[in-house]
C-alpha cells in the first residue's frame, strides 16, 4: 500500500486501502477517518497521524489477507467494537487478530464485532464474571492497573479452564463473556494462545 503519488496523510492512506481492497472510495475514507479518530487522538503531529492511518489500514489489509474475514467485514466489526476496545486500551492490532481469529470460526462482519464487544464488557463490568475469574485465578489487570495482553488473557484462561466438564465450562463461559459474547470468547478458546500466534504471523507475513 506505500504509493509514490504526491497525495498524503489519510488521503493517500485511503486511496491505497480502496485500491488494496473491496472498498470504495467513500468507505475507505470513512474507515480512516474513524480509526484514526478512535486509536490515534493522542496524536500530536501530521506527520504522526499519517503513519500511524498508513500503519493501521495496512493492518487491516493483512488481516483480510490472513484470515477468512474481508476487508468489508473489518470495517463492519469494527464500527461495534472500535470505541469500546479502544477505551478498555486495547490496541487496534489486536482487535484485528481477534477479529480474524472469529473469523476462521463463521463469525465475521457486524456479527464479530458484537460478540467481541459483549465478551469485553461483560468481562470488564459483570460480577459474576468478576467472581469467575477470581476463582480461575486469572487477572485482565496487571499490578499498574494496566490491561495485560489479550493473547496473555486467553492463554491463562484456557490454561485455567483445562479439564472443566462440558456443563462447567458453559457455565463459566456464559459467566464470563454473557449469553451473546460467549460466541466470541469460546471460538477464542478453542483456538487459544498457539491460534492467536498464529493468526498473528499469518497477519505479519501477509501482502501490505
Amino acid at each position: 500500500m506505500a504509493g509514490t503519488s504526491d497525495l498524503s496523510g489519510a488521503l493517500r492512506a485511503s486511496v491505497d486501502l480502496a485500491a488494496a481492497s473491496e472498498l470504495d472510495m467513500v468507505q475507505a475514507s470513512e474507515l480512516a477517518a474513524v480509526t484514526l479518530a478512535t486509536f490515534g487522538g493522542s496524536l500530536e503531529t501530521a506527520e504522526e497521524r499519517a503513519a500511524f492511518v498508513e500503519s493501521a489500514m495496512n493492518n487491516f489489509v493483512q488481516t483480510a489477507d490472513g484470515s477468512v474475514a474481508s476487508v468489508a467485514d473489518l470495517a463492519d466489526a469494527f464500527t461495534n467494537i472500535g470505541s469500546t476496545a479502544a477505551g478498555m486500551g486495547i490496541p487496534l492490532e489486536d482487535v484485528n487478530t481477534m477479529l480474524g481469529v472469529l473469523s476462521t470460526r463463521g463469525i465475521a462482519g457486524a456479527e464479530a464485532g458484537t460478540a467481541v464487544k459483549s465478551m469485553l464488557t461483560n468481562m470488564m463490568t459483570a460480577p459474576k464474571a468478576a467472581a469467575a475469574l477470581d476463582e480461575l485465578g486469572v487477572s485482565l489487570y496487571d499490578v499498574t492497573g494496566t490491561m495485560r495482553p489479550m493473547e496473555t488473557i486467553i492463554g491463562d484462561l484456557e490454561t485455567a479452564m483445562a479439564g472443566m466438564t462440558d456443563e462447567q465450562r458453559t457455565q463459566t463461559v456464559v459467566a464470563l463473556a454473557s449469553s451473546y459474547g460467549q460466541k466470541a470468547l469460546n471460538a477464542l478458546l478453542a483456538e487459544g494462545a498457539t491460534g492467536w500466534s498464529d493468526m498473528e504471523g499469518a497477519i505479519a507475513g501477509a501482502a501490505t
